[in-house]
C-alpha cells in the first residue's frame, strides 16, 4: 500500500482548490456580460503563476484589476440600481477569485519547485553514494577526485607525501571489437583482481575513464608506487585471452607526487588530467 507523502497531500489540495475556484469562476462569467475579456483573464492568470510564480502570478493580477477599475469607472455602463458593476457581487466575485487562484497557483509553482530541488538533492546524494564503476567494482572518477582532495586535506594537517598514478591503455575500445564483449568482460575482471594483489589494503583503486585506471597511494613515493606497475606490467605484455592466445596490452603510465610544497598546483594537476579524458 502506497503512502502519501505530505507533499502530496498538499498538492491535491492546491489542485482541488484550483478547479473549485475556475468552476465557480465560470459560473460567475456564464451569468455575467464580461465576454471575451473574461475567459482570457484567468488561463493568463494561472498560467503565468503556474510558471513564474506567486509574485508573478499577483503582478499580472493586480494590473489587470487595475485596468478594469479603471475600464469600468469611466466607460462601463450603471447597472439598474445606479452602481458601477465592477463593485456589485459579480465584480467584487471575480475579484476575489482572481486573486485567491493566483495565490493557489503561486503555492502549486513552489511546491512543486521544492519538491524538485529534494529530488535533485537526493539525485545527487545517490551520486556520491553510489560511486563504483559497474564492470570492475572500482571506485569511479567522482569517488576519485573526492579522495584525492580529502588526500590533500589531510597532507595539510598532517605533512608527508602521497602519489598517484595512472594506466592508460593504448586502443581500450578495439579490444572489445576484437575479442568480442565477454573476452572484454573477462579481462576487466582479471585487471581489477591482479590489480588489488599487486597493491596494499590502504592504497585506493579507481577505474577513472573506459580506458584508464588510477591509484592514490598514501605516504609512498613515485619509486615505491613504480614497484606496483612494474608488478602488472608482465602480465599485460603477455596476457593470456581465454582461448589460449596471447596477446601483447600496452599502455602508458603517468605518476604524481604530492608534497605540502606542491599540494595546491599537483592536486590541480592530477583533476585535470583525470577531468582530461572523459
Amino acid at each position: 500500500m502506497n503512502r502519501w507523502t505530505n507533499e502530496s497531500l498538499k498538492l491535491i489540495g492546491l489542485i482541488s482548490s484550483l478547479l473549485i475556484g475556475t468552476i465557480l469562476y465560470t459560473i460567475l462569467l456564464v451569468e455575467s456580460d464580461s465576454g471575451f475579456l473574461g475567459l482570457l483573464i484567468l488561463p493568463v492568470i494561472v498560467i503565468t503563476s503556474l510558471a513564474f510564480g506567486m509574485r508573478a502570478g499577483l503582478s499580472i493580477s493586480v494590473t489587470l484589476l487595475v485596468f478594469l477599475f479603471i475600464y469600468f469607472q469611466s466607460f462601463a455602463p450603471l447597472n439598474a440600481q445606479g452602481e458601477v458593476q465592477f463593485f456589485n457581487w459579480r465584480g467584487i466575485g471575480f475579484t476575489t477569485l482572481l486573486l485567491m487562484l493566483s495565490v493557489v497557483s503561486g503555492l502549486v509553482h513552489q511546491l512543486v519547485k521544492r519538491v524538485q530541488r529534494s529530488r535533485y538533492a537526493l539525485e545527487e546524494r545517490a551520486r556520491q553514494l553510489i560511486a563504483v564503476d559497474p564492470e570492475t567494482w572500482l571506485d569511479n572518477a567522482e569517488r576519485f577526485q573526492l579522495n584525492v582532495n580529502s588526500e590533500r586535506d589531510r597532507l595539510v594537517r598532517h605533512g608527508g607525501a602521497f602519489s598517484v598514478s595512472f594506466i592508460q591503455f593504448d586502443d581500450f575500445m578495439r579490444f572489445e571489437e576484437t575479442y568480442g564483449r565477454t573476452e572484454y568482460e573477462w579481462f576487466l575482471n582479471y585487471f581489477s583482481d591482479e590489480l588489488h594483489r599487486a597493491t596494499r589494503r590502504t592504497d585506493q583503486k579507481y577505474r577513472i575513464a573506459h580506458d584508464t585506471f588510477a591509484i592514490i597511494f598514501p605516504y609512498t613515493s613515485p619509486e615505491a608506487a613504480q614497484v606496483v606497475h612494474d608488478r602488472i606490467r608482465p602480465l599485460l605484455e603477455d596476457y593470456e585471452l581465454q582461448s589460449g592466445e596471447h596477446v601483447r596490452l600496452t599502455y602508458e603510465d603517468m605518476f604524481y607526487e604530492v608534497t605540502l610544497e606542491n599540494a595546491t598546483v599537483m592536486v590541480d594537476a592530477i583533476l585535470e588530467r583525470a577531468s582530461s579524458l572523459h
